[in-house]
């Protein structure tokens, strides 16, 4: 489908186009050139007037290729998968997982042309999307995280996910070396995960194991996210949910309850967690309670990203017509001037 765009507006260059043709009409008929001579010339005219109304229109044709500037940056977003995620204490009522979701729409949106890959993690990691420079499909693995049911659900390990960012990070490197690495890791913070039932669940867990189990503190060690210093340029670690906290259903729409008490049981931001891993991996914590919260990091990691070239098919683009239309015009102009100089 062809596009106008009209250089000046049509009410205005007609008139003009109507006066330039009448100034050369006269000009052709008072001269005392032969009739097929006068004949030429006003066909010349014609053509003249009809060069300068398509160049004014500015036909385009629709293109869905384009050469664009795109940030130079490759990023990762891990996202906290667990039950817990979907309690609605974010910005209302609506869930944690909901405004991680949209923040990460938010981060494409504004990082649009980067490539992206996306792990998720409960007890374990799991690798969604690899790098890829597919808007879509990144959009697409985040649309698709379901809350699991709580019959299959074993809890969040909040050091799950080291092994397979330091995979994909080195990766990044390795192999891009003039793109900056981001990160953006999206949790409420809550460590539930028992590996002691995990790896003894017949009871038969050796004295030596148990004792060191009970030597550790209360607290979780996050020492592993050390690992990944070096391999990130930037980003952040993003806390979803609430102090006060809220009670949780499961992806089968069961009310979660506390075995110990019995109760409902309440799920509350762990903010101590979300900040020891930010330290250790050097990126900035942020609260996220509002997409907005994230602004000041997004706009950061833009104004010091390296802009590359790049040829896209996934772009709407409009390629003007008026320069094939112009080389006529000149030659058309160069033919009347001489004539009009005989």
């Amino acid at each position: 489908m062809l596009i106008t765009n009209p250089i000046f507006p049509l009410i205005v260059i007609i008139p003009v186009i109507v006066l330039v043709f009448i100034g050369l009409f006269i000009g052709t008929v008072r001269s005392h050139a032969g009739m097929f001579k006068k004949v030429i010339e006003t066909v010349v005219t014609v053509l003249i007037c009809i060069c300068i109304y398509v160049i004014n229109l500015r036909i385009m044709l629709p293109s869905s290729q384009a050469t664009v500037k795109v940030p130079s940056l490759n990023v990762l977003f891990v996202m906290d998968s667990t039950i817990s995620m979907w309690a609605e204490d974010y910005d209302g009522d609506n869930s944690r997982m909901d405004g991680a979701i949209e923040a990460c729409n938010y981060i494409i949106d504004e990082f649009n042309g980067s490539s992206f890959a996306l792990i998720t993690f409960d007890h374990e990691a799991k690798v969604k999307i690899p790098l890829t420079p597919d808007r879509e499909s990144i959009t697409d693995a985040l649309e698709y995280i379901y809350e699991p049911s709580m019959y299959v659900a074993k809890g969040s390990d909040m050091n799950s996910p080291v092994d397979e960012m330091s995979r994909i990070l080195t990766h990044m490197k390795d192999k891009y070396e003039n793109r900056e690495t981001i990160v953006f890791f999206f949790s409420d913070g809550e460590e539930t995960f028992d590996s002691s039932k995990e790896s003894g669940k017949d009871g038969s867990k050796d004295d030596e194991s148990g004792d060191e189990q009970d030597d550790e503190s209360s607290e979780y060690s996050y020492a592993s996210y050390a690992r990944l210093i070096g391999l990130v340029d930037g980003g952040a670690i993003v806390g979803v949910g609430s102090e006060d906290g809220t009670t949780m259903k499961d992806g089968d729409g069961n009310d979660i309850y506390d075995p110990e008490t019995g109760d409902l049981a309440v799920s509350c931001i762990g903010e101590e967690s979300l900040e020891s891993i930010a330290s250790k991996v050097g990126l900035e914590y942020v609260h996220m309670e509002d997409v907005d919260d994230l602004e000041d990091i997004v706009d950061h990691v833009i104004e010091d990203a390296t802009y590359e070239a790049e040829l896209r098919d996934d772009v709407e683009n409009k390629e003007d017509t008026y320069y094939y239309v112009l080389p006529i015009l000149m030659i058309l102009l160069v033919s009347e001037l001489m004539m009009f100089r005989k």
